[in-house]
């Protein structure tokens, strides 16, 4: 092969190459709604006050969708639409106080809707007694243009769980 000859191979192998880490680095849909979750605990996690408790509100109507539904036993009944899941967010400022994270978080897309499947870590700070409650969660999001929009969220029981062996 020529030097003239190899160049057009040369510059095909790099824009491949360029192609190829372009597409690692896009942000993937499973990233994206991970990061959202995150987010989310996060901010329920930074609500302490009335200030932030209106910075939570204000992400909750960009995060949800208008007819979302919440579903956990201790709220009594299901939270349908925005204003009822964001007038429940008072909650967070009334007793001990709250931290919420997710783990073994597994997000299935198909199309423009998901699904997360995760272990929400609810714990209770402060004060001498640490509680830790590890509930199943179910998450349904909808794609809208770039963004993805919580549908539903379904919140299991607490699982009752052995104590641990002390000597």
């Amino acid at each position: 092969m020529t030097h003239l000859a190899r160049r057009p191979l040369v510059i095909a192998v790099a824009l491949l190459a360029c192609v190829i880490a372009g597409y690692g680095l896009m942000p993937r849909d499973e990233t994206r709604i991970s990061a959202l979750l995150s987010e989310v605990c996060a901010r329920l996690n930074q609500t302490k006050d009335a200030s932030s408790l209106a910075n939570l509100r204000q992400f909750l109507a960009t995060t949800l969708l208008p007819q979302v539904s919440v579903h956990a036993a201790e709220l009594g009944h299901d939270l349908q639409g925005v204003d009822e899941v964001a007038a429940r967010a008072d909650d967070l400022l009334v007793g001990a106080p709250l931290s919420f994270a997710l783990s073994s978080v597994e997000v299935h897309v198909s199309g423009r809707l998901a699904r997360v499947d995760a272990d929400l870590v609810l714990s209770v700070r402060g004060g001498g007694e640490q509680r830790r409650d590890l509930r199943r969660t179910r998450v349904r999001l909808a794609k809208y243009g770039d963004s993805w929009q919580i549908e539903a969220v379904e919140v299991d029981p607490v699982v009752p769980s052995e104590p641990e062996a002390r000597p």
